[in-house]
């Protein structure tokens, strides 16, 4: 199977040059072929409470990541590989991890070698090293991915007649620290007594989260190989990979492993739109927060059989409709932290920086819900009025220079703006004087839609239900 596109595009002269490159300098070959350069992903195997995922980049290295879930207790979640749902669970997951390392060097042929995947499973590791790698290609001058790189063997066949059964009970919600999952898992508190939260390497800001909620937090130790990070230092291809994806298979395994049926995570609307458009390459950093993504992946959990399904509890919603919600839980902004910086591989973990374009993102969709004194005492920071960051919102108010972050649509950020300057604690911030419209007519038509909810974007019930007291209108 190949990973291809309706428009066709194929291999380019430049990311052929830059194969070659990459695994001259990662082997010390100068006769390297990349043509004979194969990935391969050899699924998963259970050790004990650790799961390990190996993926070999064909001589260069085998590279393995490895896995633990606990439960909310600290006790070791051990998975049993005899188990149809947790070992589903797993196929997908060795899918989404492998795309860390296939990355290194991109080889044109990537082969499954483990349990075997059928043709959902080849089509989510096939987007994920498309789409999923789009913002790393053309950050690095390669050119778009479709079609440059072929999965075999062919798709295992599906079973013929598959099972099919209610959603068990049970929900895990996927918490990262920041507003929204922050959002999610209030909301679920309220309406669930039985909800859990889950952290991939649980950071502060992710255990104040579920403190706050007054929920357990199921934790998830991710071990990356560290050969990665030298492979990196030697000249690999690095760059940005679909996390998002990773969290939500991980989230899945530890679903089947307590026998619940939902992972709820906290995507939203606005991470449909495409961070850049060239010359018709959609490229969208938040692929994997995607609708399309998230279909790709139900689908292959399904076709796995791991007997659970992920719901975007905020996916009706824009992230200025999210801010709105947000400013309305007393106290939540105080307890979460969305800068990317305390979330690095090797990062403090901790904190805001107050100068990213996440934390300026995060402010702005906050501020025209909340009182200029409250919100900068919760972040500790007040971006919109430091004028060496205007550039840094002005950024966002262009297609062409829009932050290869999660933040929301140029609209968005646009009518953000243009509200504070009608706030009397907000008008006179620097940001707001430099880029915002106060004489902007149709403010209220552009708001009622993008704050509006998309009623066809409801998630199931009882999800549906839980969204009522964020969608309803009035004050904060």
């Amino acid at each position: 199977m190949s990973a291809t596109s309706p428009d066709g595009r194929a291999d380019t002269g430049g990311l052929a040059a830059r194969r070659r490159d990459v695994l001259v300098a990662l082997t010390g070959d100068v006769d390297a072929d990349p043509t004979t350069h194969v990935g391969r992903v050899h699924g998963w195997e259970v050790h004990g409470p650790e799961v390990r995922l190996t993926t070999e980049l064909s001589g260069v290295a085998t590279l393995v990541e490895r896995f633990r879930f606990h439960a909310p207790d600290g006790a070791p979640l051990v998975p049993d590989a005899h188990d149809p749902a947790v070992a589903g669970a797993l196929d997908v997951l060795a899918l989404a991890v492998s795309v860390s390392y296939l990355k290194a060097t991109l080889p044109g042929r990537v082969e499954l070698v483990g349990r075997p995947i059928g043709p959902a499973g080849h089509a989510l590791l096939a987007a994920l090293l498309t789409d999923g790698l789009a913002e790393l290609a053309l950050r690095a001058g390669l050119g778009p991915l479709d079609g440059t790189i072929t999965l075999g063997p062919p798709p295992a066949t599906p079973p013929s007649s598959p099972a099919t059964a209610d959603t068990r009970p049970g929900t895990l919600v996927t918490v990262g620290g920041g507003k929204d999952s922050a959002l999610s898992l209030a909301l679920a508190a309220r309406n669930d007594p039985d909800v859990l939260a889950l952290a991939v390497n649980a950071r502060p800001p992710m255990e104040r989260t579920a403190a706050w909620a007054e929920v357990g937090l199921v934790r998830v130790e991710r071990e990356l190989d560290r050969e990665l990070l030298a492979l990196n230092d030697r000249g690999a291809i690095n760059g940005h990979v679909p996390i998002t994806a990773i969290v939500m298979a991980a989230a899945s395994v530890a679903a089947a492993l307590l026998g619940r049926g939902t992972v709820l995570v906290s995507n939203e609307r606005s991470a449909d739109a495409a961070t850049r458009d060239v010359d018709g390459w959609r490229v969208n950093h938040q692929y994997s927060k995607s609708r399309a993504f998230e279909r790709l992946l139900g689908a292959a959990l399904d076709e796995a059989g791991a007997g659970v399904r992920v719901v975007s509890l905020l996916r009706p919603l824009g992230e200025l409709a999210v801010g709105r919600a947000v400013a309305r839980e007393p106290g939540l902004v105080a307890r979460t932290t969305s800068c990317n910086a305390a979330f690095a591989l090797d990062g403090p973990g901790e904190g805001w920086c107050g100068r990213c374009d996440k934390c300026r993102f995060v402010q702005l969709v906050l501020a025209p819900f909340t009182p200029r004194e409250r919100l900068v005492a919760d972040l500790g920071f007040d971006a919109l009025d430091d004028p060496a960051q205007v550039d840094g919102f002005a950024r966002m108010l262009d297609p062409a220079t829009k932050p290869f972050e999660c933040v929301g649509t140029v609209a968005e950020v646009r009518l953000a703006l243009d509200l504070l300057a009608s706030r009397p604690d907000w008008r006179g911030t620097a940001a707001v004087r430099a880029l915002a419209d106060p004489d902007a007519s149709d403010l209220a038509e552009r708001t009622a839609t993008l704050l509006a909810a998309d009623a066809t974007l409801l998630p199931p019930p009882p999800y549906d239900g839980w969204l009522a007291d964020v969608t309803r209108e009035g004050p904060t």
